[in-house]
């Protein structure tokens, strides 16, 4: 039978033939990548770089580790779109990639461009953002593959939308053993309406992309031969799914099926718009959370989680000195009081987390604060890691149920206490004994102040102040709305003129009046002419006679201020000292802090005791002759360039109020400036009687009405002309 041999070896010769050449023509066809330099560089034959344009760039290389060469731990590939790459990658960028241990690159299309040369863009020759971006994410893939596969043991492929907690991933990985193919992430089968359609075995799966997906080195390169086939074959549009199927069937590996990946790698399919937004308590467990579309959000989730790490450094700092201290046990009496007057009361908290103040007459009970909510979750929470510390070893362990009700305190010069009393569920998993019982216990906590440091505030200055070009204008810029009131705005430029004439060097002031026409015009420019003429800087913004509107007119004024401008928004009715003036400026921080401050507002004073109306001076504090206004926000104090930053009043608001919650919402909501809300006994509201437009919108027209009513007199007063006709 040697001629059947012979046409055997010559057929499977062709076949070889074919399928090589195949082969390498499907390797030439997969897009090219190239970085974000503007010329590709190659050099030689083989071993080749690929060398950024950027100056500080790091070399990635195709040629072999040299003997002894270490790698790296992770490497975190980051795909994304050129409409999202100077906001949501470039957030990211500025987040937790810089937390990350090992390096970041961010993947784009061809010819994209980004108006930050800092970002280290690799540009993917021959790819656009076409969606879904099967293309893209294989070519990343194979990038990773021929150029850095030697550098690193891990690979991670992440969307630009993923929050990556960079500690928690390198505990995690460095327990895995990277030598052998692995692929981690939350294993998925399909949404309802795909589930059973993605062709997928009865064992097979795919790693989610949206969470992210780790590959070890060791599938990373038996993968990328393969990936050009699987590109050309697939059988869905999902490239997640895709890239599940070619690991599977050419590494032979799934994704991750441990329940316990649905906590690391967290995806938020519930409502994808208002991801941890308001809710992060995924943070504390996860490695990975998912989807975060909101640049703002982004920013939130990131200094939320380095407040976790502050607390856990600060938690191990206080159980070390713990351990070198002599001191006693800590108790709940931390200062024994000698008066009655002393003593500090309780607050309580009911099961349906309704606060009741005990000391404190204008405090009717009320939802607890989110800041006081979110303290006790984070205190419950690190109770029982701690109880849960060896939970395993013992075949045991206690979840939090529920809290019954609870006690809590601020000792000023100590710190918070809390009694909790809560459900539990102790739970015995190590059989023959399983168990679960529903248990209650007291929990008594302390949260002991830390020592003051000095130096904190300087610190946080200069950290802010670095990412910025801009540099503070000393100056305290005031902008004020002004139509009619003549009396009144005189009032106001002769305090204004007495306080800056005993201000000091350090104090700076200039005016911008916002001028709108009225019958008493006049009057107020010969008051702004007797400002001039005692060397105060006054410019005069012309809005003729056209409907009042506080927003527009303070965006006006603004306006005409530079970015570093420090602006500080008020009202005729105010008077102000010179310390008070010295804190705005203090408490304002450029591309840091706003600051709000919580005004005195004094009530008619027809509802003055005779006591009262004998103290002719204003910055007099009692209950019968005002109230610090905390749901006022009329006056603010922030920098120009923040306030275009959270965006401004709302200038299609016409007439009285609303614009300044609107403001204050705006800055909340904006998760990069610190807001700042505090009594501030130097800045007193004049009072005077409001008068409610009956047509303007409902919501402007009730909160007019709220602060009339709020106005009038004190409680104290009222319940005293009530008691006169009962």
């Amino acid at each position: 039978m040697p001629g059947s041999k012979a046409t055997f070896t010559i057929i499977l010769g062709i076949l070889f033939g074919f399928t090589v050449t195949h082969y390498l023509t499907a390797f030439k066809s997969l897009p090219t990548p190239i970085t974000c330099g503007t010329e590709e560089q190659l050099v030689g034959s083989e071993d080749f770089d690929i060398i950024s344009s950027r100056a500080d760039a790091d070399v990635f290389t195709r040629s072999q580790s040299l003997p002894g060469h270490r790698r790296g731990l992770i490497l975190v590939a980051i795909m994304t779109a050129a409409k999202y790459v100077d906001t949501r990658a470039y957030n990211v960028w500025k987040t937790w990639a810089q937390h990350i241990p090992g390096k970041v690159l961010i993947f784009v299309a061809e010819g994209t461009e980004s108006i930050h040369e800092d970002m280290p863009l690799i540009r993917l020759k021959g790819v656009d953002d076409t969606y879904p971006p099967q293309k893209k994410s294989f070519a990343m893939v194979k990038w990773l593959a021929e150029n850095m596969a030697d550098e690193y043991d891990w690979f991670l492929r992440a969307d630009d939308d993923l929050y990556i907690r960079g500690e928690e991933l390198a505990a995690f990985l460095r327990s895995v053993d990277s030598s052998k193919a692995h692929i981690i992430g939350q294993a998925g089968l399909g949404n309802s309406a795909e589930y059973g359609l993605l062709a997928l075995g009865s064992t097979d799966n795919y790693c989610m992309g949206g969470p992210g997906i780790v590959m070890s080195r060791e599938t990373l390169l038996k993968v990328s031969p393969h990936l050009e086939s699987c590109l050309q074959h697939m059988l869905t549009s999902h490239e997640d799914v895709e890239l599940g199927r070619c690991i599977r069937k050419h590494v032979g590996v799934a994704c991750t099926w441990n329940y316990e990946m649905q906590k690391l790698f967290h995806n938020n399919q519930s409502a994808i718009k208002e991801s941890y937004a308001k809710n992060m308590k995924e943070l504390k467990d996860a490695i990975t959370l998912h989807p975060i579309k909101d640049p703002a959000v982004m920013r939130k989730v990131h200094l939320r989680n380095r407040e976790i790490k502050l607390r856990e450094e600060r938690a191990k700092r206080s159980l070390l000195s713990a351990e070198l201290s002599t001191a006693k046990a800590q108790t709940l009496v931390r200062m024994t009081p000698n008066r009655t007057i002393d003593l500090t009361p309780w607050d309580y908290i009911n099961n349906n987390k309704i606060l009741f103040c005990t000391d404190r007459v204008n405090c009717p009970r009320h939802t607890v604060d989110l800041s006081i909510r979110t303290e006790m979750a984070d205190t419950i929470t690190q109770l029982f890691d701690e109880f849960n510390t060896n939970a395993r070893q013992r075949g045991r362990v206690l979840q939090f149920q529920s809290l019954q009700y609870g006690y809590m305190r601020v000792e000023p010069t100590k710190g918070v206490d809390y009694v909790l009393d809560m459900l539990l569920w102790f739970k015995k998993f190590r059989p023959p004994n399983r168990t679960t019982i529903s248990v209650r216990r007291h929990a008594y906590v302390q949260q002991t102040f830390g020592k003051l440091r000095s130096l904190a505030e300087g610190v946080f200055r200069s950290n802010m102040r670095a990412n910025s070009t801009l540099i503070e204008d000393p100056t305290l810029h005031m902008i004020m709305p002004l139509r009619g009131r003549a009396a009144i705005f005189a009032r106001f430029a002769q305090h204004l003129k007495s306080i800056c004439a005993r201000g000091g060097d350090d104090l700076a002031v200039s005016l911008t009046i916002v001028l709108y026409s009225s019958d008493d015009e006049m009057e107020n420019r010969e008051t702004i002419e007797m400002l001039r003429a005692s060397s105060i800087p006054v410019s005069v913004i012309e809005m003729g006679d056209v409907a009042f509107s506080r927003g527009v007119a303070l965006m006006r004024g603004a306006e005409t201020l530079p970015a570093n401008a420090l602006l500080f928004f008020t009202d005729v009715d105010m008077l102000f000292t010179c310390d008070a003036l010295k804190r705005i400026k203090s408490n304002t921080i450029l591309n840091a802090q706003i600051y709000f401050p919580i005004v005195f507002s004094e009530f008619s004073h027809e509802s003055w005791s005779e006591n009262d109306k004998l103290l002719a001076d204003a910055f007099h504090y009692g209950r019968g002759r005002g109230y610090f206004r905390h749901f006022g926000y009329g006056l603010a104090a922030m920098y120009k360039a923040d306030l275009m930053d959270i965006g401004g009043f709302d200038t299609k608001i016409e007439g009285w109020g609303k614009e300044d919650v609107d403001l204050f919402e705006k800055a909340i909501k904006n998760g990069r400036l610190r807001v700042i809300r505090s009594p501030e006994p130097g800045l007193v509201h004049i009072y005077h009687p409001i008068h409610c437009d009956e047509n303007m919108p409902t919501a402007q027209k009730d909160m007019c009405h709220g602060s009339k009513a709020a106005s009038l007199a004190s409680i104290d007063t009222l319940v005293e002309q009530i008691a006169q006709y009962t």
